[in-house]
């Protein structure tokens, strides 16, 4: 059985890379907030 991936609303993306535009925004820090792993913000 494979895990199922998730999918995130379009305003959902929009308010996190909004955040992440701030400068000095750790993004460690705000993906986590977001309950997302850092890792995947980057793609």
């Amino acid at each position: 059985m494979q895990p199922t991936r998730r999918s995130y609303s379009k305003s959902f993306k929009a308010q996190v890379i909004k955040e992440f535009g701030q400068p000095g925004a750790p993004i460690a820090s705000i993906a986590l907030n977001h309950n997302l792993n850092a890792n995947l913000v980057h793609k």
